[in-house]
């Protein structure tokens, strides 16, 4: 499309109406680059409002059928290329762009009926974010299935095999690297009803501003045709907070912490001091300088993104503290948009990481018994096994793993304890150090039957939830416009 005629900007943007001159080129710069960050990301919402806005005019016999169906037909075609449009041909924010293109292609005439019954805060601040984030929160939904179900399936045949555990990245005892993936699953299975329920608080279209029969009736039918259960019914009760921007923000920063901690052990774990997690090479970079290097740069994004998120909404709640009527930090919402992409790519690409990654069993097991971390197994020995009072129990354990480190032999630690548990003849010392050492093993009793419990519950629900899958009100609602517009448009 090449740059709008004169006639049509003045007749868009108001030139010899309100306003005598056009926009400077300050202005352009400084805030109309700016406005049209956003398109993009909410051109295709944009079009689905004024195709239910058109549909619903001409139903209640306000726009006249001619012009209704070249609206029709125009915006129909304009939808697949939204996106195009939006990044390529934007003067300004959605609002403005799109009626350019409408009326380039439709004409004054017919493109003058576009705008019946709104204004711009119903779209900028109104519908178009709710049907980004619906839509959003439907593809991370999706996205997150996936990764709790490869999280599962990994975590399955692994529930005994051995892996240390860390405090303050120390060797702290003993897990399965079953237990390690589960817990991953069920921190990202709880997401599901967040998602959920920011998705239900979205659920609600823009009222109408005024109190005119057939404006409610116009605005209520539009919301109802965006795929909304319900209409506002007050102008300020769906902006006086723009809770709207930052609660589904929120739920995908949070969901993408989560990611974040997952990337930053992969990471630590696949270098050669763990060598406990090989990542596939189609998720890993080569180096320009080393070329033994396998560089976890997709892993790093995850972190990195993940930071940035964080800081993001921070700068979203203090945009959120403003006069109730409006700010301008709807037009500063595109990295809001570009985030909540980014996270479900993420979320895609971490459940490709477990999948196709190898976990190190051998590595794990053996690293497992570094640091003496089966100190904690031989202190559950003393109190669990032989009555030793906790705190006496525990400083003798300190005392064992106090004398190993400073290098004395086997036999003279084996000694020292048994003259500290002079009083209890029946433990086996030489069985508790080599326990502390983790050259014993048998007194590593995992939770087995709980991590099966855990794995079924969460097989369950991942299963009722691919059973009973949420729609996507946003798509769902664009398609059967499509399909409304094209039958008015053919009639």
């Amino acid at each position: 499309m090449s740059e709008p005629k004169i006639e049509s900007r003045k007749f868009v943007e108001g030139i010899g109406g309100r306003l005598a001159a056009s926009k400077s080129q300050s202005y352009a710069r400084a805030v109309l680059e700016i406005e049209g960050r956003n398109n993009p990301y909410i051109g295709r919402y944009m079009l689905a409002g004024d195709l239910a806005c058109v549909l619903s005019a001409h139903e209640l016999g306000i726009t006249p059928t001619p012009d209704a169906k070249a609206l029709a037909k125009c915006l129909a075609d304009l939808l697949p290329r939204a996106e195009e449009m939006g990044r390529a041909h934007s003067i300004g924010d959605i609002v403005v762009s799109r009626e350019l293109w409408v009326v380039e292609a439709v004409g004054q005439d017919a493109g003058a009926w576009l705008h019946v019954g709104r204004n711009r805060a119903e779209s900028l601040r109104g519908s178009l974010p709710r049907m980004f984030f619906r839509d959003a929160l439907h593809r991370e939904h999706l996205a997150l299935q996936r990764l709790v179900r490869v999280l599962l399936a990994k975590a399955e045949p692994n529930m005994s095999a051995i892996a240390p555990f860390y405090h303050h990245l120390q060797h702290a005892g003993r897990t399965s690297l079953g237990e390690y993936l589960l817990s991953w699953a069920a921190s990202f299975a709880k997401h599901f009803d967040r998602l959920e329920q920011a998705d239900d608080r979205l659920d609600l279209a823009p009222p109408p501003n005024c109190g005119r029969e057939i404006v409610v009736e116009l605005i209520n039918r539009v919301g109802h045709r965006l795929g909304f259960s319900k209409v506002g019914k007050i102008w300020q009760e769906l902006f006086i907070t723009e809770e709207h921007f930052s609660e589904p923000f929120f739920v995908l920063a949070q969901i993408a912490v989560g990611l974040g901690r997952l990337a930053e052990d992969l990471r630590l774990f696949m270098t050669s001091e763990f060598a406990f997690f090989e990542l596939a090479d189609a998720h890993a970079s080569g180096s320009s300088g080393r070329p033994q290097k396998k560089n976890p740069f997709g892993l790093q994004a995850v972190i990195s993104g993940a930071t940035i998120g964080a800081g993001r909404l921070a700068s979203q709640f203090a945009a959120n503290i403003t006069v109730s009527e409006e700010a301008d930090s709807t037009y500063h919402a595109y990295h809001l948009y570009e985030f909540s992409r980014d996270v479900a790519a993420w979320t895609e690409f971490m459940a490709d990481v477990i999948e196709q990654g190898e976990f190190k069993l051998d590595e794990l097991d053996v690293k497992s018994r570094m640091g003496f971390a089966g100190a904690r197994e031989a202190l559950d020995v003393l109190v669990y096994e032989h009555a030793v009072p906790y705190r006496f129990a525990h400083r003798v354990c300190g005392e064992l793993v106090r004398l190993g480190t400073d290098g004395l032999p086997h036999a003279e630690v084996v000694a020292k304890v048994a003259e500290r548990l002079a009083a209890y003849p029946a433990i086996d010392c030489d069985r508790l150090v080599r326990i502390a050492t983790g050259e014993a093993t048998d007194a590593i009793l995992l939770n087995v039957r709980a991590f099966e419990a855990v794995h079924k519950e969460l097989t369950e629900q991942l299963d009722a939830i691919e059973r009973a899958p949420r729609p996507n009100h946003a798509e769902d609602a664009i398609n059967a416009l499509l399909a409304e517009a094209h039958a008015l448009a053919n009639a």
